[in-house]
Formats: C-alpha cells, sequence, structure tokens
C-alpha cells in the first residue's frame, strides 16, 4: 500500500476521534452547567424559607437524609438541612409530611430557629387540594402560610395547636377546613420533633452526621410557584 493508501483511512480516524473526544467535553460540560442550576434552583427554593443572613455556611451541604414515617410522616426518606452562624446552630429546615389532606398527602418545609424553637418560614412542597379552595395554602394564592412566622410551641401553647374551629389559635380557609386542619398538624409535628432532637443537634459541629443513610431531594411534584 503506498503513503496515499493508509492516510485517508488514518486522517478519517483521527477526525473520528477528535470528534468524540469534542463530544465527550461538551456533553461534560453541559451537564455540570444543569447540576450547577439544579444546585442554584434548590438554593433559592430554600432561601425563600431560610434566609441567607441567618446563616454562614453551605446550606445545601449541610443536607443530610432523614426518615422518620411516624414522627414526620416521611412515606421514603427525605432531606433536612442546618444552618450555622458562627459555628453555631442557628437554623433546621425539617421535611413533614401530612396524610390528612383532602386530596392526599400534603409535604412542606419547616424552616425553624435554633435557638429559641420559633417558626422562620413554611413552605409547601406538593399538594393534590381542590382548586379555589385547599390551594389556598399556596403563597402565591393567599398569605395564609405567614400567620405561623414566629409561632412555637409556647406560642401559642401546644394545646392550641389547631385552627380555630377546633378551638385552636390559626385561622383556617374560607370553605376548606381540612385542608388548614392538616397542614397546621404538620407544622406542629415539625415543632415537636425539632423540641426533641434540638439539645442534640447543637453539639454538633458543621459537617457532623447525625441522620439515617437515605435521602431523596427536596425537587417538588406539585407545588406552588417554585424558581
Amino acid at each position: 500500500m503506498d503513503k496515499r493508501g493508509w492516510t485517508i483511512p488514518l486522517t478519517l480516524a483521527l477526525m473520528t476521534l477528535a470528534t468524540s473526544a469534542i463530544l465527550f467535553i461538551s456533553e461534560q460540560a453541559t451537564h455540570a452547567r444543569i447540576e450547577q442550576q439544579k444546585r442554584q434552583k434548590l438554593l433559592r427554593s430554600l432561601q425563600t424559607i431560610a434566609p441567607p443572613q441567618r446563616y454562614d455556611n453551605d446550606l445545601l451541604g449541610s443536607a443530610e437524609p432523614i426518615f422518620e414515617p411516624e414522627a414526620l410522616g416521611h412515606r421514603k426518606p427525605r432531606t433536612w438541612y442546618r444552618g450555622y452562624k458562627n459555628g453555631q446552630l442557628s437554623l433546621v429546615v425539617l421535611p413533614v409530611t401530612t396524610h390528612k389532606g383532602y386530596a392526599g398527602d400534603i409535604r412542606l418545609l419547616v424552616a425553624i430557629d435554633a435557638a429559641n424553637g420559633t417558626i422562620i418560614g413554611t413552605k409547601i412542597l406538593e399538594h393534590h387540594e381542590t382548586p379555589g379552595l385547599g390551594d389556598q395554602i399556596e403563597p402565591r394564592k393567599s398569605d395564609w402560610l405567614l400567620q405561623f412566622i414566629g409561632a412555637s410551641l409556647s406560642r401559642p401553647d401546644e394545646k392550641r395547636w389547631k385552627v380555630r374551629k377546633d378551638g385552636g389559635e390559626f385561622d383556617q380557609i374560607t370553605g376548606a377546613t381540612i385542608t388548614p386542619r392538616a397542614v397546621t398538624g404538620a407544622i406542629r409535628d415539625a415543632l415537636v420533633y425539632a423540641r426533641a432532637h434540638l439539645p442534640q443537634w447543637r453539639k454538633q459541629q458543621p459537617g457532623q452526621a447525625h441522620a439515617p443513610p437515605h435521602a431523596d431531594n427536596t425537587e417538588t411534584k406539585r407545588t406552588e410557584n417554585t424558581p
């Protein structure tokens, strides 16, 4: 075979190799960019209930698995987060599920001040409640969830953690009682769980693991207007 006979196959092979390398590098770069976008989306979502001025650690880096079927209603492992300020635990974000919604499970996140056990914010992650009624728990539909900010198990008294129709402290939603009753109970469950575990959590340093070895992320399915 003369020189021209093997030059063409070699050139084609080199071109194929170069094209494959370019595609591989492009795919890796795209994947990294998508993962970064997902991370930023999740962080923005968490910051709606856990303001960044309340912590100075990497909130996403604190993510740990948690599975509490009885205490927090989990049907499968979820993820919780810890915020630290100057090396001290400042807040926790707990996932909780109530099975008492009108049309099925309601999943939410509850951000709790680690110093005094008060609620910093709440976020509905998933629900299937009736449009125009039960969906008023969504912040884009009403400000109903805002009434829980600053509340704790002592303000109001734990026995008053009910909607007004049941003799409690919290407003229900006009035309819908089952949904707000379920959400109020779920938020209370998160506070009870935090109260039991905060003494232990406060002793732990940033990065020190705590929870069981399974989790998923907090990406929403049917949600209020998450970013």
